[in-house]
């Protein structure tokens, strides 16, 4: 048995640009289909046929960035709220 890569469009339900399978030894690869794992380095694989590997999609990193970015900012925003409660009930000792 071998894994092979079906070669997506687009993202599937769990964010990834391929599903994988495992079959025969002897199962042909076809247009579309890789036997060439992604890289576990990479958090966002996404195969390019021209290059005939896998690349970072950066669209996705974008993405993810700015989730962690506006998740940061909302912690940020409530330590600084917290830190302001905390002067004022000192002061008002």
């Amino acid at each position: 048995m071998k894994l092979v890569y079906k070669i997506l469009d687009t993202k599937n339900e769990s964010g990834q640009w391929y599903e994988a399978y495992e079959v025969a030894d002897d199962f042909p690869t076809i247009y579309g289909w890789t036997t060439i794992a992604p890289p576990e380095s990479m958090r966002y694989p996404k195969w390019d046929a021209g290059l005939n590997q896998w690349i970072e999609d950066k669209d996705s990193i974008i993405e993810a960035l700015k989730n962690e970015n506006a998740e940061l900012t909302n912690r940020v925003d409530m330590s600084e709220g917290a830190i302001l409660d905390l002067a004022d009930m000192m002061l008002s000792k």
